[in-house]
């Protein structure tokens, strides 16, 4: 009993810290809390006292086994020392991953899980981009150091109990308190000592959060990985009786109309982090404001684009689909699930089949984040990555080629494709950390934050870009789609710091002719850019697609999205927000624009409407892929 004691004395320091460690991490990403007050904050750190004690129980089992064994060894120097240097190594880990999730948080606004593991496990850039995590983070790394540091103290002066002889009563006493210790293990792992109540999962904490994005401070990250290890994977819902009956409400399956056009080229490009929050041109309704994108803006004003353009997700390796596929993302990214094998539509396959000649262009390491693995199982014929440009000196020396040389290399290689061709290019340049070439260091405008400068590069990148495309002889048959992969992870306007905000990207539609202009008030998202671009060729073809084409004239816009464990589902007018098991939240996010009045107890039809669609979405969504029926 004696060393379950000293272990619960240091379950209280470990506690203690972990709260210091939640602390740092508000204070640190405070414009993501700014909404907090100190009682939901109190309360956010009462709830995450499950949370915490159940990843201090699953880290610290070794040590617990060690020290319950019901034997005289325990005694010995020896084995005690390495009980301890177990428990120090395991906590320290627990607290270093805590610290290092305060620097990574801003960039996926969520703890990060396993699925950061499954990300980047063929990602030979890691290593770089990893090192640069550290330098630029040093502070934080000081931080946990001396956090550990306190650890390791404590550890050493609170030695183990000592006994010279150990007797027959030693064995029964320590024999009966071992069902007792690990009942008391069980409940804090489960998060309820309750045998009927399923244990813990990061869905509970919306019972401690204040909103969505607050589920971060309930959870912890050793926590949020070990739940979701082996856990990567979509669910299987079951609102409606069968398929059949959730197609009646909502049905990926789309058919497009044969139509005699000329056959065009499709040229999309998806810009790193580029949020809606940067582009003049799309926020002029608000006061004060400053853009730095003026080459967008120019773009912006001789093509088609829309009033409220969102993102399906918050990563890079979500956002590809999306656009590509019109593959959704939802509690997990779709190509880190068991069934990113499965067979799929994409713009390259459709395309293929009507002689286009289809590529993927990303300036970074052959096989970062998945993509070509992914685009490959999508369907386009061939890859470029920066061992195709072949030319280290204009590596960043994190992620890949700068975009300005790297969008030359595609412009040339565009003028060496048969026509018509499908081309998709995603930029590297305007990731942390945000570097920029030597020769333009101090070449534009410091802005509010630190990506701002990088957003003008590529700006600027895309510019130059354009002006090499318009001499060849491709460029005045061609379709541009421009949009973002997502947006950014900061923002500096308290309109896009919100659950709307952080989603705000653009969707722009150019053609050289200008055949295709205007602003129009329409919602519109990332998912609906595939169909769209099938739409516009009059390709006659069936599709599965869970966006919709934007040049229907009654397209009833349906955007979803998943945000800190809740589904978000936008029409023209309202957002709903879904927690998984209820309704919490209903907005007019268009007049609403910080999101302050809530309208759940008050449009109960609209909440029940919205919620319909939503599960039968979810339902053929989750089936289509479980069943490997994502082919109409």
């Amino acid at each position: 009993m004696r060393f379950l004691w000293a272990f619960i004395i240091r379950l209280f320091i470990l506690l203690a810290l972990y709260q210091c460690c939640r602390l740092l991490f508000f204070a640190f990403n405070y414009s993501h809390f700014e909404y907090e007050n100190w009682q939901t904050l109190l309360y956010a750190m009462w709830g995450s006292l499950r949370f915490d004690l159940s990843a201090l129980m699953y880290l610290n089992i070794p040590f617990l086994f060690m020290m319950l064994l019901p034997f005289p060894f325990r005694f010995q120097a020896w084995y005690q020392k390495t009980a301890l240097w177990i428990f120090f190594i395991a906590n320290s880990i627990g607290i270093a991953a805590n610290i290092a999730d305060i620097g990574y948080f801003p960039y996926i606004l969520r703890r990060t899980n396993a699925a950061f593991f499954l990300e980047f496990k063929n990602d030979t850039g890691l290593l770089s981009t990893f090192q640069n995590f550290v330098f630029s983070h040093w502070y934080l790394w000081l931080i946990a150091i001396a956090l550990i540091a306190i650890l390791y103290v404590i550890n050493k002066r609170l030695p183990l109990p000592k006994r010279e002889s150990y007797q027959k009563r030693n064995y029964v006493f320590d024999i009966v308190a071992l069902p007792f210790a690990v009942l008391l293990w069980l409940g804090f792992a489960r998060g309820s000592f309750v045998p009927s109540n399923r244990p813990i999962n990061i869905s509970y904490a919306g019972d401690y959060a204040s909103r969505p994005a607050s589920v971060s401070l309930v959870v912890n990250t050793p926590f949020s990985v070990m739940m979701t290890l082996g856990n990567i994977k979509i669910p299987d819902y079951h609102f409606f009786e069968n398929d059949e009956a959730a197609a009646k409400i909502y049905n990926p399956i789309q058919h497009y109309t044969k139509r005699d056009v000329p056959k065009k080229n499709v040229v999309v490009i998806i810009v790193e982090s580029l949020s809606k929050e940067f582009i003049a041109s799309l926020n002029t309704d608000m006061a004060n404001y400053e853009g730095f994108t003026p080459f967008v803006d120019t773009l912006v004003f001789h093509s088609l684009t829309f009033k409220n353009t969102l993102a399906n997700s918050k990563r890079s390796i979500e956002g590809l689909p999306a656009v590509v596929a019109s593959i959704p993302s939802l509690s997990e990214a779709y190509v880190l699930t068991p069934y990113a094998t499965n067979r799929i539509n994409s713009l390259a396959s459709v395309l293929n089949k009507y002689g286009y000649h289809t590529s993927f262009f990303h300036g970074a390491h052959h096989g970062s984040m998945g993509f070509t693995a992914f685009m490959k199982m999508a369907g386009f014929q061939q890859t470029f990555s920066k061992e195709d440009f072949g030319n280290d000196k204009f590596y960043d020396g994190t992620w890949g080629i700068w975009d300005e040389e790297f969008l030359q290399y595609w412009n040339k290689k565009l003028s060496s494709f048969p026509q018509p061709f499908c081309s998709v290019l995603f930029t590297v340049s305007s990731h942390h950390p945000f570097a920029l070439p030597n020769a333009y260091k101090n070449s534009f405008k410091k802005g509010f934050l630190d990506i701002h400068p990088s957003i003008q590069y590529t700006d600027q990148a895309l510019r130059k870009f354009f002006e090499s495309a318009s001499k060849e002889p491709w460029y005045k048959n061609t379709i541009f789609v421009l949009t973002a992969d997502h947006a950014a992870s900061f923002a500096h306007y308290p309109q896009y710091n919100n659950n709307v905000g952080v989603f705000s990207v653009p969707v722009v539609f150019f053609t050289p002719d200008s055949s295709l202009h205007g602003f129009e008030n329409k919602t519109v998202q990332q998912q609906d850019i595939f169909p769209s671009i099938i739409d516009y060729l009059g390709i006659g073809d069936t599709i599965t697609a869970f966006g919709k084409s934007v040049f229907m004239v009654n397209q009833n816009p349906f955007v979803v999205n998943y945000f800190a464990g809740t589904f978000q589902v936008f029409n023209d007018e309202f957002l709903l927000q879904y927690d998984g098991q209820k309704p919490i939240a209903l907005y007019r996010y268009r007049t609403d624009r910080l999101l302050q009045e809530n309208l759940l107890n008050q449009m109960p039809e609209k909440v029940d409407e919205m919620m319909l669609r939503l599960k039968a979405y979810l339902q053929q969504y989750a089936h289509r892929v479980r069943d490997n029926k994502m082919l109409p």
